[in-house]
């Protein structure tokens, strides 16, 4: 009796270390489950608030461009064909804008070796420019952002955004376009023309005069035209 007692009691201890055993690595399992669950969880919750909280700014940035650049603007497109000029003290040219008054507005463009101190040593190149511009108290940053190297034969295309020097939008009203162009020495071209700014599209051709003969044959500025597109 005492060995079946005996018995009994290290079966029964058998049978408790047992069921700890199962116990325990049950908890285990569990608690892996439970941690590859909540890993899980958390890349995917983590993927939630990174869209949602962690990038406001980045989307804001993003829709902000996306209504800029789906935003339309004024502009004035003053295209002409250019035929560049063999030999030397030629091919200068500026295209400019003017209020309804006469009063400057922007350069568009000019050649940059008339714009960049070459005025004084040819000032008779591109005359008209040079004045209205008020070059000689520009500073070279104002300079640089206008001027350009010559260009090749072709047509040619100038878009202005409706703005003032300082960045400011103009307001509605009658503008002036001019081309001036030097072909060679104090041979002179200068077109001239007038266009609505406001909310109607137009478009207006330049008249032209010329100094001399030879300016006239070059053929180096052809009919200035500019198209006015509104917002």
């Amino acid at each position: 009796m005492k060995i079946i007692k005996g018995a009994g009691l290290l079966s029964t201890a058998f049978l408790i270390v047992l069921l700890l055993t199962t116990a325990c690595g049950g908890s285990d399992l569990a608690a892996s489950s439970s941690r590859e669950a909540n890993s899980l969880t958390g890349a995917a919750a983590g993927s939630s608030p990174a869209a949602s909280i962690g990038n406001p700014s980045a989307t804001g940035e993003q829709a902000a461009r996306s209504a800029q650049a789906g935003k339309a603007t004024r502009k004035l497109e003053i295209s002409f064909p250019f035929v560049r000029q063999d030999g030397i003290a030629t091919n200068q040219f500026a295209v400019w804008v003017e209020d309804g008054r006469g009063r400057f507005v922007q350069t568009l463009y000019a050649t940059r070796f008339i714009a960049t101190g070459g005025y004084k040593l040819r000032p008779e190149a591109i005359p008209t420019w040079v004045k209205h511009s008020g070059l000689s108290k520009a500073s070279p940053e104002a300079v640089d952002a206008v001027s350009g190297a010559t260009l090749s034969s072709g047509p040619l295309k100038f878009a202005w955004d409706c703005k003032d020097r300082d960045g400011n939008p103009v307001p509605d009203g009658t503008y002036r376009f001019y081309v001036e162009g030097t072909t060679r020495w104090e041979n002179r071209i200068l077109y001239e023309g007038t266009i609505a700014v406001d909310k109607k599209r137009a478009t207006a051709k330049a008249a032209v005069k010329y100094t001399t003969k030879e300016a006239t044959q070059s053929g180096m500025i052809g009919q200035v035209t500019a198209v006015y597109t509104p917002k």
